[in-house]
């Protein structure tokens, strides 16, 4: 086991400095790994959102939106403007692209009666990924420009 333990912690600090695939942004389709952690996020923060978790969903948000924008504030912008996610039949990730120091990820949304396009974006600081907005536009409108 002696012989081992050099080469298991050899592995492991290699591991702790790999850079994360966010750390680089270069403008353009995001990458499948920059993808997939945007994905999880986003997912996490809408399902914190649908459980009405608001303290986990709050953890979500950008540093720099938190340092803005209290829980409470937080927790009735969410209620008041975007119920939609609150009520959510499911939701499908759409392009995400980097677009200067941005991610920007679009999502459909599964309503009650409609379906609706949401453009997340969000922010690499201090190696944490936030969001830092999110807008809501109708499918049907996306769809007859």
């Amino acid at each position: 086991m002696k012989i081992y333990l050099p080469l298991i912690c050899a592995l492991l600090l290699s591991g702790c400095a790999t850079s994360s695939p966010l750390s680089q942004l270069s403008e353009g389709d995001c990458t499948k790994s920059q993808q997939l952690l945007i994905k999880d996020h986003v997912s996490g923060q809408i399902d914190a959102i649908a459980d009405q978790n608001w303290q986990k969903a709050y953890s979500f948000a950008a540093k720099s939106f938190q340092e803005s924008i209290g829980l409470e504030r937080f927790t009735q912008i969410i209620s008041e403007q975007y119920v939609l996610l609150i009520t959510n039949k499911g939701y499908t990730f759409d392009s995400c692209e980097i677009v200067g120091e941005q991610l920007v990820q679009k999502i459909t949304v599964s309503g009650a009666k409609d379906d609706f396009r949401m453009t997340y974006r969000l922010t690499f600081e201090e190696e944490r990924l936030g969001v830092v907005a999110a807008a809501v536009t109708q499918v049907s409108e996306d769809l007859a420009t």
